[in-house]
Order: C-alpha cells, then structure tokens, then sequence
C-alpha cells in the first residue's frame, strides 16, 4: 500500500520468522557439528595431533564450504 509504515511492519515480520526458523533450523544438532568455534577446535586438534592425516584430508580446502553455512546462519539474527 501507499501507507508508510506498512511496510516496516511486513519487514518487521518477515525478518521475525526468518529469525525464529533460522534459531530452529540446528535445535536438535550437537554443538559438535553446529558451532563453528567448537567444530575449528576440533579441527586444530586433528591439525596438532595427526597433521599427516589433516593434510592428506585437504581439511584447509575444505573449511569455507564447511563454516559458510553455519557463519550464514549465524549472520542472520546479528544486529
């Protein structure tokens, strides 16, 4: 419509179920494969003990496709 604060109540909503979907989408996955802090300790851990292993697993090639989604979702409710 041509009111103008119609529009920052649609927004306002939109952005409010993008929110709480985003907060739902990793409810019932473990810290272990949904935090991106805990899954870099891991990871550094692997690099630090086993580094043969991490290299051959290309691990460093690997970490944007890994953290993007996760950085992603977290970006979504950051203010």
């Amino acid at each position: 419509g041509s009111g103008g604060g119609g529009w920052a109540a649609r927004l306002a909503a939109e952005l409010g179920a993008v929110e709480a979907a985003s907060r739902d989408l990793l409810s019932d996955a473990d810290s272990e494969v949904s935090d991106p802090s805990t899954i870099l300790r891991r990871l550094d851990a692997w690099a630090r003990d086993e580094r043969p292993s991490y290299e051959q697993a290309f691990v460093d090639l690997c970490l944007p496709t890994l953290l993007a989604p996760l950085v992603r979702l977290a970006l979504l409710c950051w203010r």
